[in-house]
This record gives structure tokens, C-alpha cells and sequence, in this order.
């Protein structure tokens, strides 16, 4: 049927989450992560993208394994420039050229417009760290972006 998936909604917007994927929270957070096979797309969630249009993206070089909280690039916004963090050790193993040319499109549909694609090569250490919020886990998330709202929306 439908995808599963949360729903928040404030004043001003609504954000919504597949709940078919993992999220970092490590500050500055707001990136998703979903496993194909050994491979996980990376990119960012809708709380993320919609605190500003995205304006650049960048990735660092592709083929080096980062560890995880690592930056993997930068994002720019109209209010912010800052890192992209890696939500697990890994290799990136590829960009997607269509968002580093048209940085928008993750503000048109996050959730189909991935930033990398990486290889874990810590997945079982890291995949239960605290700052993951697991696949499926409504509850957490909900939390978490609660806690994103009253930080970000209050000022």
C-alpha cells in the first residue's frame, strides 16, 4: 500500500519521514541513510532541506574510506554552510552528479535525491551507536525532530 512513514506537523510546515531508512543525528544531523544491499544512499532529511534552499554541494573524493562523523562534504544554504557528516566508517563509492549540479533537487524531493552512495566498513559497531536512529523507529525519530523544531523554530 503506502509507504510508511512519519508525519510532524507546526504552524509553518510539515515534515515528513520514510521510516524505511536510518537518520543521523550528530550534530548538524538531518541525514538519512537506507542500505541496498552493501551499499547505502546518503542524503538529507525534509527537516534539513527545509530550513533553506540549497544553494551548493560538495563531496570530498570518492574511492577513501572516512570514518564515521566525518565530514563527506559541505552543504550551503541561504542560512547555512556547514558539514556533511557520514553517518557510519565507510568508503564513498559514489556521487550523485544530478544533485552537485542541481542542488535543488533535494529540496524538490529529499528522499529520491541521495548525495553519496558509501560501503560501511564498521556497519555491525556502528549500527547500533546512539546517535542512529534505527529503521522503523517512529517513536525516536519523533523525538528527535520535536526536539529539532523547538530548537530551530523558535528562533
Amino acid at each position: 500500500m503506502g509507504e510508511k512513514k512519519l508525519e510532524i506537523s507546526t504552524r509553518d510546515n510539515t515534515y515528513y519521514f520514510p521510516l524505511d531508512r536510518y537518520y543521523y543525528t550528530q550534530d548538524p544531523g538531518h541525514i538519512w541513510f537506507k542500505p541496498d544491499n552493501d551499499i547505502f544512499e546518503v542524503g538529507y532529511d525534509d527537516f534539513g532541506q527545509k530550513q533553506g534552499p540549497i544553494l551548493n554541494v560538495r563531496t570530498r573524493k570518492l574511492g577513501k574510506d572516512y570514518p564515521k562523523g566525518k565530514a563527506f562534504g559541505t552543504v550551503e544554504t541561504d542560512k547555512f554552510i556547514g558539514p556533511q557528516r557520514l553517518p557510519l566508517t565507510a568508503v564513498l563509492v559514489e556521487v550523485n552528479e544530478a544533485v552537485i549540479e542541481k542542488p535543488e533537487l533535494i529540496n524538490k524531493d529529499p528522499y529520491t535525491n541521495w548525495v553519496v552512495r558509501i560501503k560501511p566498513t564498521k556497519l555491525e559497531e556502528e549500527i547500533n551507536s546512539p546517535d542512529i536512529i534505527p529503521l522503523g523507529n517512529s517513536n525516536k525519530l519523533k523525538r528527535y525532530i520535536e526536539d529539532e523544531i523547538e530548537k530551530y523554530e523558535e528562533e
